[in-house]
């Protein structure tokens, strides 16, 4: 499957070139510009905007920032490609000759780089998306996933994909154990009864937290929404000795004692 996925990749890139050369060195220079861009412009607007997108989205304190971001981010790429493609010319409406060949050639190289980025992104989110179906294998297109996953990490092309993607390869495996561990009652209990885990527990914050009733009904009820939207989740997010806590704790030590720790044995009957 890896031949299929550079044979895909190489005519994706050749298709970003052709387009590259059809808009031009300025337009599509913008375009790249306004894509590696975007992420920095979303992060500030986010950081500026944290007390409103808090207040006005209903989802955890971290989330509605996100929500506030990601459209600040593709709301700034979108205007510079129109206004871009307003202002400066195409290839094709260069006069002939070498400046529309040099037009179209720069355009081209921006293509290039357009396409490597966006390709270097979409590998991080398809090997998130298969370390999550390879926790699940249940739901429909799981075994896609996992085998495309596969497909990207293995032989030559397994080490390439190490190499420039921007998520260290241990994150996967932390986002399949954590997944699968969800999936399991008694994994969770053992997570919890983890010592490093009671330790993070027992912050005062967090314990306020845990005690409070109204964090007691949403989790009876399985309402995981009005848990996460709890103002003191952001209390809780703020507080240096909750971060300096969660800094020193070792999540893959705790979800290896979730998963592959035995349950005690029965205590014998007289």
């Amino acid at each position: 499957m890896s031949g299929w996925l550079w044979l895909a990749a190489g005519l994706y890139l050749l298709f970003e070139i052709w387009r590259g050369w059809r808009r031009g060195v300025v337009r599509h220079g913008v375009s790249v510009f306004a894509l590696l861009t975007a992420g920095g412009i979303g992060w500030i607007f986010a950081w500026m905007t944290g007390f409103v997108s808090d207040r006005l989205i209903p989802l955890p304190p971290p989330a509605g920032r996100m929500v506030f971001g990601l459209a600040a981010g593709i709301a700034f790429y979108v205007a510079a490609v129109v206004i871009s493609s307003t202002l400066f010319k195409k290839t094709s409406q260069q006069p002939p000759g070498k400046v529309r060949f040099l037009y179209g050639a720069g355009g081209a190289f921006f293509g290039l780089i357009f396409g490597l980025t966006i390709l270097w992104g979409g590998i991080s989110i398809f090997r998130a998306l298969g370390a999550v179906a390879a926790a699940r294998e249940t739901a429909p297109g799981d075994a896609e996933l996992v085998a495309l996953k596969e497909s990207l990490e293995e032989g030559t092309t397994g080490a390439l994909v190490d190499k420039v993607d921007i998520v260290p390869s241990e994150v996967y495996g932390l986002i399949t154990k954590l997944v699968r561990m969800t999936q399991s009652p008694d994994a969770v209990a053992r997570f919890f009864a983890y010592p490093k885990t009671q330790q993070l527990l027992a912050q005062p914050k967090i314990a306020e937290f845990l005690q409070d009733p109204s964090v007691i009904g949403a989790a009876s009820e399985g309402n995981y929404f009005a848990l996460f939207a709890n103002p003191k989740v952001a209390e809780i997010i703020a507080d240096p000795g909750v971060q300096k806590s969660f800094e020193t704790f070792e999540l893959e030590k705790a979800l290896d004692y979730a998963l592959y720790q035995s349950a005690p044995s029965p205590a014998p009957t007289p």
